[in-house]
């Protein structure tokens, strides 16, 4: 119980600090590359036309890409990247994201 309210205290001083501006171009640049992933991957989910192995490439291309992106938006606001499974991360990070304003 001691470890999860030194969570929850972590996680509000972190919310409630003030931290650095980023560059709205960076920022804009980010989401509009995050929403740009994120379609080709809604995409690519969607489509049973190509073959199944240049699909699966291509989906997890994708999705690499897009972790990547989104890591890059969180070291851009300062959000630390939890450790875990990609799954996993790429939850915590768009809800942080989220959180904090950001849509895409």
């Amino acid at each position: 119980m001691t470890a999860h309210l030194g969570d929850l205290a972590r996680s509000v001083w972190r919310r409630t600090r003030p931290s650095a501006v980023p560059d709205p171009f960076q920022t804009l640049t980010a989401q509009s590359r995050l929403t740009r992933l994120s379609g080709e991957i809604n995409r690519l989910e969607q489509e049973s036309r190509s073959g199944r192995w240049a699909r699966a490439h291509h989906l997890t291309a994708a999705q690499a890409a897009y972790d990547r992106v989104l890591t890059e938006a969180c070291d851009l606001l300062e959000v630390p990247v939890p450790d875990g499974p990609p799954a996993v991360r790429r939850v915590l990070a768009e809800s942080e994201l989220r959180s904090r304003g950001w849509s895409w």
